[in-house]
C-alpha cells in the first residue's frame, strides 16, 4: 500500500528502497538515475561480498531510473528475482501512474496552443511573488500585452494564420525574456507577463524591445503589440494585492489602446496624465 499511495516519484523511490531492506531483508537498496542516487536504504560493509539485482522502474520511453538491490551472494539472485516480480510490477505501475499524473498537472497549467502557462497557473504564482516582493521590498512589474488587429488576421487569413501569430508572440516572449520572468496566455490575444525585481523604467524598455521584435517578425502578419505596465511604486500608498497590479496593468493597456496602439503606457504615465 505504501507503494501504491506514494504521492510523487521521490516518495515512491524512498518507499521501494525501505521495503527492500525492511520487508525482504536486502543488504542495501537504492534508486538512481544515471550516476545520481535518489535515495538509499541499508548499507554495505566494504568486506562483505554482495550481488546486485538491477530493476528498471521508469518506462521504456523515459530516461532510465533503476532500483538496485544488493543481496548477500550471487546464489540468492534467482530466488530474489522471483520473489520481487510482483512487488516490482506494482512499483512500475505506480511509477507510470505518477508520470501520467505529472503530465496531466502540466497540461492543466499550460495553454495548449502556445505552450505558455495558462491564466490560472500564473495568477496563482503571482500571489506568492507579490507577497515576497512586499516582504523583501523588491520591485515587481506586471505587463498586460494585447495583439493589435488580431481579429483582422482571423477574419481575412483564417484561424490557422491567427494561431501562428499567437505562437509567434509566444516565441518572441521566450526569446526576449529572462528565465526568471513568467508569461501566460491570459485569454484570446492577451498575454500577462510578470517581471520579478524589475521597476517601471526597465519594464518599459523590455516592452519596447518586445514590440520591435514582434513587429519585425513576418509571422506576426502585420500585427503589433500594445502593452500596459504596472509595478508596486506605481500603485502608491495603501493596501494592495496581486489582483490590483493586474487591474492597473489592464488600465494602462486600455490607455495605450486609446493612444493609438503599438505603444506602452505605465502606471506612472497614467497617473501623470490624469
Amino acid at each position: 500500500m505504501r507503494v501504491i499511495d506514494a504521492p510523487d516519484h521521490e516518495a515512491l523511490a524512498q518507499v521501494c528502497t525501505e521495503e527492500m531492506v525492511a520487508a525482504f531483508g536486502a543488504t542495501c537498496a537504492r534508486v538512481l538515475d544515471g550516476t545520481r542516487v535518489w535515495c538509499e536504504s541499508g548499507s554495505v560493509d566494504d568486506g562483505t561480498p554482495t550481488a546486485t539485482l538491477p530493476l528498471r522502474l521508469s518506462g521504456p520511453d523515459a530516461p532510465p531510473v533503476r532500483l538496485e538491490i544488493l543481496v548477500g551472494s550471487a546464489e540468492d539472485l534467482a530466488i530474489w528475482r522471483q520473489q520481487l516480480l510482483d512487488l516490482v510490477a506494482v512499483a512500475r505501475r505506480a511509477w507510470a501512474r505518477l508520470v501520467q499524473l505529472d503530465a496531466e498537472r502540466t497540461m492543466a497549467r499550460r495553454d495548449a496552443l502556445t505552450g505558455l502557462a495558462n491564466r490560472h497557473a500564473l495568477a496563482e504564482w503571482l500571489d506568492g511573488a507579490y507577497l515576497s516582493a512586499m516582504h523583501t521590498d523588491e520591485a515587481i512589474a506586471v505587463m498586460m500585452v494585447d495583439l493589435d488587429h488580431f481579429k483582422r488576421v482571423n477574419d481575412t487569413l483564417g484561424h490557422p494564420a491567427g494561431d501562428d501569430v499567437l505562437q509567434c508572440a509566444a516565441a518572441c516572449f521566450r526569446a526576449h525574456l529572462r528565465p526568471t520572468d513568467r508569461v501566460c496566455r491570459w485569454g484570446g490575444d492577451e498575454f500577462l507577463i510578470v517581471l520579478p525585481q524589475v521597476g517601471t523604467a526597465v519594464a518599459a524598455q523590455i516592452a519596447d524591445r518586445l514590440r520591435v521584435a514582434f513587429a519585425s517578425d513576418p509571422r506576426a502578419r502585420g500585427t503589433t503589440m500594445t502593452i500596459g505596465i504596472a509595478d508596486l511604486d506605481g500603485l502608491g500608498p495603501g493596501p494592495h494585492g496581486a489582483a490590483v497590479l493586474i487591474e492597473q496593468a489592464d488600465a494602462c493597456l486600455l490607455a495605450a489602446k486609446q493612444a493609438g496602439r503599438n505603444c506602452t503606457v505605465t502606471t506612472t504615465v497614467l497617473r501623470e496624465t490624469g
